[in-house]
């Protein structure tokens, strides 16, 4: 199993307040559909950045400053 981690701006995370706050479910399904979704999508192609849940980080033989980056070459 996968486990994703996405990040969000700051201008995002104001967006999901305010949907929270509102308790607006159609603006939330459509920020998961327009910002998440993507955003796993994204990084489930080839060279994308996900964690196997099944290894954890502390086994992994490299170091974590030379695990690739999404969007990175």
């Amino acid at each position: 199993m996968k486990n994703w981690v996405i990040s969000i701006t700051e201008e995002e995370r104001m967006e999901l307040e305010r949907i929270v706050i509102d308790g607006d479910g159609s603006a939330a399904l459509e920020f998961l559909d327009k910002t998440i979704r993507r955003r796993i999508q994204e990084s489930s192609k080839k060279g994308g950045c996900y964690q196997d849940s099944s290894k954890p980080v502390s086994e992994i033989p490299r170091p974590i400053s030379r695990h690739r980056q999404l969007g990175s070459p």
